[in-house]
């Protein structure tokens, strides 16, 4: 599941977070590769910053959670940072924008509940049926 937090943005109306929440999340379902159908599908978070000089000026975009898998490519991932970029740059044309999107392999360490209606927690094998595993051997000993 895509994780996109979007960082020193200026205090803005529940209005515009709501309407940038939207642009973001057409943004990312226009990549089949990535499989978000809606905004289930993915999680963006706008932390609020500590530091407040500076806010608005230098945008912070950081995807997460997409695991290894074949149809990610060095490619989709640049396009996906490109434009998740320009979405923001279109909402704050004066801010200075950098996205990065990290790969995430399983083996750096991952858990998840149980989704409802199931009995059990995935196990590696399951997650490496769904795609979410980019090499079995490295599960097993």
């Amino acid at each position: 599941m895509p994780v996109i937090k979007v960082w020193c943005l200026p205090k803005l109306s529940q209005q515009k977070l709501e309407y940038l929440f939207v642009e973001i999340v057409r943004a990312v379902k226009n990549f089949r590769e990535l499989g978000v159908k809606d905004e289930r599908d993915m999680v963006v978070l706008f932390p609020t910053d500590a530091m407040k000089y500076g806010l608005g000026s230098e945008i912070i975009v950081e995807v997460t959670g997409l695991f290894v898998r074949p149809e990610l490519t060095d490619g989709v991932r640049q396009r996906l940072a490109q434009a998740l970029g320009i979405v923001i740059k279109k909402f704050l044309p004066k801010a200075m924008v950098e996205c990065f999107v990290f790969p995430f392999d399983p083996i750096q360490g991952f858990w998840m509940n149980p989704r409802m209606g199931r009995r059990h927690e995935p196990t590696t094998e399951e997650l490496h049926e769904l795609g979410f595993c980019s090499d079995r051997r490295r599960y097993h000993d």
